[in-house]
């Protein structure tokens, strides 16, 4: 598990990077979606580094968990990040900006936690007579957390 670890680190940190970047300012957009797609692209080698060992069903779903379970870290960080700013932002806003953002925020987090357990859930009961049901479930839950990702970056 620790190889993935440091795969969060690299891409946290460029996300963090891109993510500071004024609003106003031209390929912010470009630089973050540049930053997601490498930290994609690192998880991507390390579950296929894993997956070279795999001999089990069981095997395979790890190694797509902890790609999963990187994502997940990324996202609770990158929110931790927002709400964190969205909360100093508060205490500088001028009378034309909306006080709800943080609120707001946390509001969008849990229901975006409740959205990834419905439709995965799902997904899971689809396939319930099936060994993939699991990777299938898991596969599900990653990709709606570099989705959230990419969102978050956008707060």
């Amino acid at each position: 598990m620790k190889p993935m670890k440091g795969s969060i680190a690299v891409g946290i940190t460029a996300l963090a990077l891109t993510g500071n970047i004024a609003h106003a300012d031209r390929g912010r957009e470009e630089a973050q979606q540049m930053a997601l797609h490498h930290f994609q692209a690192t998880l991507e080698n390390r579950y296929q580094h894993c997956m070279k060992a795999a001999k089990t069903t069981w095997d395979s779903d790890h190694c797509l968990a902890l790609k999963r379970d990187s994502v997940n870290d990324a996202v609770e960080w990158m929110y931790q990040v927002k709400l964190a700013q969205a909360q100093i932002d508060l205490k500088y806003k001028r009378p034309a900006e909306s006080d709800k953002v943080p609120e707001m925020l946390q509001q969008s987090q849990a229901l975006w936690k409740q959205y990834t357990d419905a439709e995965c859930q799902g997904l899971f009961e689809q396939y319930i007579s099936g060994t993939i049901r699991t990777g299938i479930s898991i596969d599900c839950q990653y990709r709606l957390a570099v989705q959230r990702l990419a969102v978050l970056q956008q707060w």
